[in-house]
């Protein structure tokens, strides 16, 4: 029927003939006698469509991303209708590469994730190599470096096991962007490497212009420009000479880029406007930041602030949208000099303040970055340790039946003396079980003591983590010394205006003194917030040691959890702060006796719990409908002289992988800069260790997390 249909497509004659015969189907349908239905399995015509569909849309992805967005849509429309699981899941993977690409994470990760269930269901291996590769680059985006290596490296480790080319070019090169990234240009270079050599040999030009893309951002990142300017100039000819207008256009603003910071601000300008206006035309809107930002800086570097500030002005609020920190970072760093040259100082100072916050942020990342790279391999050192211990173990055991084949063999020879063998092998038999029972008890004791090494490694690795905290603290205090900075230049604007205008410099301030001053005022509130944010990172840091230190005293539990419950929901983070005010259910348990606690720890436990379940709640409201109603319930009780706090919020919820790992330091959920993955842990020591109770999780995925914790009437 499908192979008919496209015939009449192609004859426009005979389209009269075709509009009749329906016509004639329709009127004779009614007349049939009604039957029972019964459902079919989708005909072949429609799932050839449905094939159809989605190699169109793959094709166009290139060279126009927008058709090929709604061929992928028309696909998994026309096979969620058919029941048609294959073609479902290759156009939702379709989309979640379209998504991905305009950077919007959260539908690239739902697409991506809806299509690896069916892959996964279908052993599909060759398609959950794609999963693995798109996820890789949405988990790196969204800053969650240990995922996105871990997911490359196993889509590498799955294109090896099936010997497919293509997937082990771009496997490869994927592998040298995440390295390059987490600062392993060593380990970078040789994947690109890998990648370029093995794609020349196979004829893969297209995975020839990935790699010369990343071998660009490898020196790029290393602030050597006429190297990355070169490869991002070889990617984009041969990128022109594919017709992959896309990817030449990313290639060209980065070029741009390059110009820029070489000192060729007429080139850039050249450059940027033909990415600009072609980006747009493609529909490729996720690097419109970054071409803004690139003239906003060419422009400054004409001596031109005006059309600085036309450009970096649209282009930081894209980047504000998208939340791409080190696009942020450098147009506010733009637009402050370009209102500073203009004279428009409330506007440079307002700048300014945006670009220190974010150039924090983002030293932090850095730091982030490298944990990530040393925890990947921490990781991995343990898999290969359990490999090497199963190997033995399989050794022993092939050992041990070569063994009992020998016995065998022979008693079968000696059947003469059959009852005195069966004495021996039967003592022989007890000699093997009384030493697999104490192999089995040594094996026990070598997991516990791997355990311990594991531990005593861990902790290693918070040594040498600990190492970076000088410089982490640094960037604070040169916050501290920028403001000041700032301050002494208001107030000596303030005296010269004073003393141009005739004026003592002490006399009655006009408007603009009084807004430097209020100017004053606030830097030095931020100085104090950021002294403040130093010393909680060095007590954060050390608090696992020094857990305990101090004597409890008793304490009403009660006041202290109402107290904190109400700190938490008014420090709330923005994320939270449209939470409606009923959220908050405390049902308080009546008499509670006093507990002998140390009150400042108990309160870091209870606000971190507090504030987990408040994020929880707002990351479901996020994506959930009108009738979700998000609830935090806090409890207290005696119960066999242990008084009983219970957190409980119908949040997001933990899948049982996460739950695992929640007290596990260094590990969280959270975007970049918004944890550090010791709360859960320190609070498990401060509560197990300080206090000699418990702290336990029960959490259902996308329904519920609850806290349990228990506190001792009596310190032993």
């Amino acid at each position: 029927m499908g192979n008919v249909l496209l015939i009449l497509r192609k004859v426009r004659l005979l389209r009269p003939l075709l509009v009749l015969l329906l016509l004639l189907l329709g009127l004779l349908l009614p007349l049939a006698p009604l039957r029972a239905s019964t459902p079919k399995a989708p005909a072949a015509a429609d799932t050839i469509r449905v094939q159809q569909l989605n190699q169109l849309a793959f094709e166009l992805r290139s060279s126009n991303p927008r058709l090929s967005r709604t061929r992928f849509e028309e696909a998994a429309a026309l096979a969620t209708r058919l029941g048609y699981a294959p073609g479902q899941a290759k156009a939702w993977l379709g989309l979640g590469f379209y998504y991905r690409k305009r950077n919007e994470y959260a539908p690239a990760l739902a697409f991506t994730q809806q299509a690896s269930r069916i892959f996964r269901q279908r052993r599909d291996s060759l398609n959950l190599i794609g999963v693995g590769y798109n996820l890789g680059y949405i988990y790196f985006g969204q800053g969650n470096y240990a995922k996105a290596l871990a997911s490359a490296q196993e889509g590498l480790t799955q294109a090896e096991k099936l010997r497919d080319n293509k997937w082990l070019v771009l496997t490869n090169a994927q592998l040298g962007v995440i390295s390059t990234q987490l600062g392993e240009y060593g380990q970078a270079l040789a994947y690109l490497e890998q990648s370029r050599t093995l794609a020349r040999q196979t004829n893969d030009q297209g995975g020839v212009a990935q790699s010369l893309r990343g071998l660009g951002d490898l020196y790029q990142a290393q602030g050597q420009w006429t190297q990355a300017r070169r490869y991002y100039t070889e990617g984009a000819a041969l990128a022109r000479s594919l017709g992959d207008n896309p990817g030449r256009m990313v290639l060209e603003v980065y070029i741009a880029d390059m110009a820029e910071r070489q000192g060729r601000p007429a080139e850039a300008l050249r450059y940027a406007r033909q990415a600009r206006a072609e980006l747009r035309r493609l529909d490729v809107v996720g690097y419109l930041p970054l071409v803004d930002l690139v003239m906003a800086r060419a422009q400054l570097r004409l001596r031109r602030p005006d059309s600085a500030i036309y450009y970096g002005r649209p282009g930081l609020q894209a980047s504000q949208q998208r939340g791409v920190k080190e696009d942020i970072r450098d147009g506010s760093r733009v637009l402050a000099e370009a209102s500073a040259r203009l004279g428009r100082f409330a506007d440079a100072y307002r700048y300014h303040r945006l670009f220190a916050a974010y150039d924090d942020s983002l030293s932090s990342r850095a730091l982030i970055r490298r944990t990530a790279a040393l925890q990947y391999g921490f990781e991995l050192r343990q898999q290969h340790n359990r490999i090497g211990e199963l190997t033995r173990a399989t050794a022993m055991v092939r050992q041990q039946n070569q063994q009992q084949q020998w016995l065998l063999g022979v008693s079968g020879i000696g059947l003469v003396l059959v009852t005195g063998l069966s004495v021996v092998l039967g003592r022989n038999y007890r000699q093997k079980k009384r030493a697999y029972e104490q192999l089995s008890r040594q094996q026990a004791e070598l997991v516990a003591t791997q355990r311990q090494l594991v531990a005593a490694e861990k902790w290693a690795f918070v040594g040498e983590l600990s190492a970076g905290i000088a410089h982490e603290l640094q960037n604070p205090l040169n916050f501290m010394n920028r403001l000041a900075l700032v301050s002494n230049e208001l107030l000596e604007q303030e005296t010269a205006a004073a003393a141009g205008a005739g004026g003592p410099a002490t006399g009655v301030p006009d408007e603009l003194g009084e807004e430097i001053m209020s100017g004053l005022r606030r830097n030095l509130h931020e100085i104090s917030q950021h002294g403040q944010r130093a010393s909680s990172i060095i007590n954060s840091m050390l608090a696992h040691a020094r857990t305990g230190a101090a004597a409890p005293k008793p304490t009403n539990i009660n006041a202290l959890v109402a107290r904190q419950l109400r700190l938490a929901y008014e420090g709330r983070p923005d994320t939270a702060l449209l939470l409606p005010a009923g959220v908050l259910h405390p049902v308080l348990g009546d008499d509670l006796p006093p507990v002998p606690v140390l009150v400042p720890e108990v309160e870091r436990v209870l606000l971190n719990l507090f504030t987990n379940s408040l994020y929880a709640l707002a990351g479901r409201a996020a994506v959930a409908g009108p009738g979700y109603v998000p609830e935090l319930r806090v409890s207290t009780a005696l119960l066999a002289g242990q008084v009983q706090v219970k957190v409980r919020d119908n949040g997001t919820g933990m899948s049982p992988a996460v739950q695992q790992r929640i007290f596990q330091p260094f590990f969280t959920t959270k975007p970049v800069g918004e944890g550090t993955g010791l709360g859960l842990s320190l609070a498990h020591d401060i509560i197990t260790k300080g206090h000699g109770g418990t702290l336990r999780v029960v959490s259902e995925e996308g329904n519920f997390t609850e806290f349990t914790l228990t506190l001792p009437l009596k310190q032993e």
